[in-house]
Formats: structure tokens, sequence, C-alpha cells
């Protein structure tokens, strides 16, 4: 006896994406295509180490208030 194999089109119970189209050639997903400047990337790096020094600084601040 063979299982039936069902097919969901999602997955519950998240709702059904719709058809991802491919875009054009020379034209980007959202109409421009710029990359990333090093600006941006920078701004990313900093964030992400602040972020990262943040939480064991708070960590740090309540074991030595007493918290």
């Amino acid at each position: 006896m063979k299982a039936a194999k069902t097919e969901f089109p999602f997955k519950w119970p998240f709702p059904p994406r719709p058809k991802a189209q491919r875009p054009r050639r020379g034209k980007g997903v959202g109409g421009s295509a710029a990359p990333f400047t090093r600006k941006a990337m920078l701004a990313d790096v900093v964030l992400v180490i602040f972020w990262g020094a943040s939480i064991p600084g708070l960590m740090w601040l309540g074991a030595a208030g007493g918290f």
C-alpha cells in the first residue's frame, strides 16, 4: 500500500507566497541595483560591534550594581 503524497500550496500557518518573477536583464529587483557603498558597509560593521559590546557591558553593569 502506497502512502499518498499530499502537496500543500503553503506551510501552515504562513500564507502562500506569490510566484516570484525573474527580473529582466539589466534591471534590478527594485528598479535600481545600486551596490553597497563602503560607507554603508562601515556603518553596518560599527553597529554590529556596538551591539556586540553593549550586551556584555550591560550585563557587567548589572552584576556590578547587584541586580
